[in-house]
């Protein structure tokens, strides 16, 4: 029995992986976020497995139909991976993901077609499957991943002491902030997989030091921004700023979605 289900446990942990590593510590991977996407985007479309996994425990005997339906959700499934690499501008990524899931789910299909014909078992569980992983995986991205979400931002911020620190030094000898920290090397790293790296701006009087991040919510992106006088400002496309001023770029910078974090002077915005 537990050797029967060692192949989807291990493929349940693999997607609870996949899901967490941009909020893992290391270094940073541009694929993260974007496996990390397809896989939450994957697991809520697989919902759609469990009426046809609750139909086929409740009524056994129309098991050719039930198994039929599973293979049409699981191609929608194949395609909802596709396309939210796609939708991510990860056209390559998309297409290797796709016939990678693809040509493994049809040679299953092929197996599995063999053994429910033989055992009935095998019937029983593929059904208590079709019930059970995508209730696991959704759960899974409502409660685990906010919590790793959390714990990744306040690494991010624990690792911009150093830069703050080197930034406020740099005012006590030069008796102003840095013009621009441009530069094609980071030096001082995130230490979270899916963070690219801090940026600098001077501001004002001020400067900000923030960070971008895919966010829980699919398709949004997070800003972590820091400001010594708490007056952090963000603005969603660049032609705004080149456009308008006053009033009309305070509508149009779509940063007021924000909430302050326990950290001083540093807050989250969230942009859709």
């Amino acid at each position: 029995m537990w050797s029967q289900m060692i192949p989807v446990i291990l493929l349940v942990a693999i997607a609870f992986i996949g899901m967490l590593l941009p909020h893992l510590p290391g270094r940073y991977d541009a694929s993260a976020a974007t496996l990390s996407f397809v896989i939450q985007a994957a697991s809520y479309s697989s919902l759609l497995m469990m009426p046809v996994g609750l139909a086929w425990i409740v009524t056994p005997r129309h098991a050719r139909l039930w198994n039929g339906l599973t293979w049409v959700v699981a191609g929608l499934v194949v395609m909802v991976i596709a396309l939210s690499a796609v939708a991510v501008n990860h056209m390559a990524m998309g297409v290797i993901l796709g016939i990678g899931v693809f040509i493994p789910l049809r040679l299953l299909r092929r197996q599995v077609q063999a053994e429910i014909e033989r055992t009935e078992g095998v019937r029983h569980r593929l059904a208590l499957y079709l019930t059970v992983v995508p209730l696991l995986l959704v759960t899974f991205v409502a409660t685990v991943l906010p919590r790793a979400s959390a714990w990744s931002r306040d690494r991010a911020i624990q690792h911009s002491a150093d830069l703050i620190a080197e930034i406020e030094a740099f005012r006590q000898r030069r008796g102003h902030y840095p013009v621009s920290l441009q530069s094609l090397n980071r030096d001082v790293p995130t230490g979270v997989v899916g963070i690219e790296r801090f940026h600098y701006e001077p501001t004002g009087e001020t400067y900000n030091v923030f960070f971008v991040r895919p966010a829980i919510a699919l398709g949004a992106h997070e800003v972590v921004i820091f400001n010594p006088r708490d007056e952090q400002r963000f603005t969603s496309h660049e032609l705004d700023v080149l456009q308008y001023d006053g009033a009309q770029l305070d509508l149009r910078r779509g940063d007021r979605r924000r909430t302050a974090l326990v950290q001083p002077h540093w807050v989250s915005i969230l942009f859709d």
